[in-house]
């Protein structure tokens, strides 16, 4: 019965493990474009106060997408490295080695445990400011809404007394992508009245949906990406528990849990490498979007604050493992990267 007890908590944690690194590459990536979006071309113009509080929300975002560059990024990839060690103890070493190794295994799994319960923190002291943007956001969304009421009245009223036949291309220009064409032929061929009204309510648009990002893709997915990371945590504290019981005086049961417990974690271990790699994969492409953002305005003295406070941390809580983290965050200076 014990057996079939410690085999059940095993394959549960590798389920929500194996559930938590399926979703998490998408929610890294959902964040680092949303991030990202923020500053899509034509997103910044406009005098109207919304769009002013608009870019305040915006600019301030992009503070907390530094942070995330170089100090939160480097440290959840090496988390997920991690993962990967710990099952290479599964693949790389016979049964025999590995029971030799018991003692080090768990003081790895340790370390672990520790660096992720330092990620967890650190997403929710990134989560704390874009919570309060996001609510920011949802004032400036219904601002933007009202506004887009009031040129698209315009642009009815424009439309109706102007000499021209391109109503058609004023609704394409309220289109992303398509307006970028529609639009300077409109602009080329309509009223200066009716030109400057379509633009208002493309900026106007554009604006509403960069909000609206932040409020329902760019928080979410931070969230979202942050239960994986807790999932996660929790599966290197039920390994710490589980192999805690195989210590002890060695007989003939405790032979057959460790042999139970090292048969199911080498079967499930190039799967949870996939995954490890898949997360890696997307890696290049949420770096790219964070460099994307334009650094010019960043407030330097709040990143490098936030990042001292969490070097800290790290040294403080990991110790033996600290060095090789802290690197890793040196390392991830955009900077030192051009």
């Amino acid at each position: 019965m014990a057996v079939s007890r410690n085999e059940d908590n095993t394959q549960k944690g590798l389920q929500t493990l194996e559930e938590s690194l399926s979703e998490m590459p998408l929610n890294m990536r959902l964040f680092s474009l949303s991030m990202r979006s923020l500053y899509a071309d034509k997103a910044v113009g406009g005098g109207s106060q919304a769009a002013v509080d608009f870019r305040k929300l915006r600019d301030n975002t992009r503070d907390d997408a530094m942070v995330y560059l170089k100090g939160v990024l480097p440290v959840a990839t090496k988390f997920v490295s991690n993962i990967s060690e710990f099952f290479e103890f599964y693949t790389a070493l016979s049964y025999e080695e590995w029971c030799d190794m018991l003692k080090d295994i768990q003081h790895e799994i340790s370390s672990y445990k520790g660096l992720a319960v330092i990620l967890v923190q650190m997403h929710q002291d990134i989560l704390v400011p874009l919570k309060k943007r996001e609510d920011e956001a949802t004032v400036i969304v219904k601002s933007l809404q009202n506004l887009q009421a009031e040129y698209d009245k315009k642009r009815k009223e424009l439309e109706s007394s102007a000499a021209t036949k391109s109503g058609w291309a004023i609704g394409l220009s309220f289109v992303p992508f398509i307006g970028a064409i529609a639009g300077p032929v409109l602009a080329a061929s309509a009223s200066s009245d009716l030109a400057e009204a379509v633009a208002k309510g493309e900026e106007c648009y554009i604006q509403e949906r960069a909000a609206i990002a932040i409020k329902e893709c760019l928080v979410p997915a931070l969230k979202n990406f942050i239960s994986g990371l807790e999932a996660a945590a929790g599966f290197f504290s039920v390994m710490e528990s589980e192999l805690a019981k195989f210590e002890g005086k060695a007989n003939k049961a405790l032979e057959n849990k460790l042999m139970l417990h090292y048969k199911l974690m080498k079967k499930e271990a190039e799967k949870m490498d996939g995954l490890c790699m898949k997360f890696h994969a997307v890696l290049p492409a949420v770096r790219t979007d964070f460099l994307a953002i334009p650094t010019t305005g960043t407030d330097k003295s709040y990143v490098d604050k936030w990042l001292e406070e969490q070097k800290k941390v790290i040294k403080r809580k990991l110790k033996d493992k600290a060095v090789g983290i802290l690197k890793a965050i040196q390392d991830s200076d955009p900077a030192s990267e051009n």
